[in-house]
């Protein structure tokens, strides 16, 4: 990889964890608002700045938490492998979510042994309650292993919301990864605490997309090239159907709003993720594509997330305006862990490959499993 593409690729990572967590941040406020509310308190646009939320301005919420969760999970398991020569990707990913959960003042299951240390674990603001989602606290408290798949049938969007950093790291490691496993590694990431097919092949194919795009793919194109392997799913018809809903309303409907509505209010996966596609499709810059993602009835703070995914894994964190960058709850740490999704793979490689205080400072910073 050439020093300007290793340079913007790595830019693309930060933006995609960065706009997510913004789209979070953006949506929080008006999540259960409905447009015309949002209307009468902030004009025509909808919602144009961050507004406060649980006490500040920026605040993320329960997505970006488990966004971040995600991530480590994925590293700790790269670490685990490198150090100890085993590994399970979705195991790790699972104990993350565990950890996660007892943020929320929640106990995990009582056969199950967490490591609460680490990296993510040691913020505060991680462990604040962020109207988390029901179904995967449910999901989450109910675990018969760090490995086991949800038996509700739910097909909220919380998988979906969570699984951006699958997409960044399976591309990572695309000599490992293959489109088809990073979407299988989506979809069991998902189904962790959502049982109902939608409601993982959705976050299946929402990772496929951020894979795609890191590998030159337009938005639309990358959204396409996911619909053949879903196809070859069972129950994925409604996954489909809300990815070409979303593709045929961005050349047909430019009154936002009206799409929108037209593809629901993005409580459940497909729905959430078809919002999002139109979106960062239509929308002319990051500040557009903000308004038009949260200014809705429905679930403003996921759209908005997965929406900011999509548009900073597209075209970096240097089309995101900085000061709202600034404005984030921690976006330095999750700019750190999007820094260490895209270097993780020269890990004891090169000058660090017989650097003990290196192998000691990662270790300690994603400890195993």
């Amino acid at each position: 990889m050439s020093e300007s593409i290793n340079s913007e690729i790595h830019d693309k990572f930060i933006g995609c964890m960065l706009g997510g967590a913004i789209g979070d941040a953006f949506g929080a406020p008006v999540e259960f608002i409905s447009r015309e509310r949002i209307i009468a308190l902030h004009g025509k646009e909808g919602v144009t700045s961050l507004l406060p939320a649980y006490g500040k301005v920026g605040a993320i919420t329960d997505d970006t938490q488990m966004t971040l969760f995600t991530a480590e999970g994925l590293l700790r398991a790269y670490v685990r492998g490198k150090h100890k020569g085993a590994t399970s990707w979705l195991g790790c990913i699972g104990h993350a979510y565990q950890r996660w959960l007892q943020t929320q003042s929640h106990s995990s299951p009582s056969n199950l042994t967490i490591s609460n240390d680490g990296f993510l674990w040691q913020y505060r603001e991680l462990h604040e309650q962020r109207a988390p989602g029901n179904t995967c606290l449910n999901a989450l408290s109910t675990a018969g292993g760090f490995e086991e798949l949800a038996f509700n049938d739910s097909k909220g969007c919380g998988g979906v919301m969570r699984v951006a950093p699958i997409g960044l790291f399976c591309w990572r490691l695309k000599d490992s990864f293959t489109l088809e496993e990073c979407f299988k590694l989506g979809c069991d990431a998902a189904q962790l605490t959502h049982g109902h097919p939608t409601g993982y092949l959705a976050a299946g194919a929402f990772s496929a997309i951020i894979y795609q795009i890191l590998d030159g793919y337009t938005l639309v194109d990358a959204a396409l090239s996911v619909i053949p392997i879903l196809k070859e799913q069972r129950s994925a018809e409604e996954t489909i159907s809300a990815i070409e809903q979303a593709l045929s309303l961005s050349k047909t409907q430019s009154d936002y709003a009206k799409a929108i509505q037209q593809m629901g209010e993005g409580w459940i996966a497909e729905e959430a993720l078809a919002i999002s596609l139109y979106c960062a499709i239509v929308a002319n810059d990051f500040n557009h594509l903000m308004s038009i993602s949260v200014s809705h009835d429905g679930d403003s703070d996921s759209t908005g997330a997965i929406s900011g995914n999509l548009w900073g894994a597209l075209y970096g964190v240097t089309s995101i305006d900085q000061q709202l960058v600034q404005q984030l709850e921690l976006f330095e740490t999750i700019a750190e862990i999007a820094k260490d999704l895209f270097e993780f793979p020269t890990w004891g490689i090169g000058p660090y490959a017989s650097n003990q205080s290196f192998d000691n400072a990662i270790w300690n910073k994603y400890p195993g499993y």
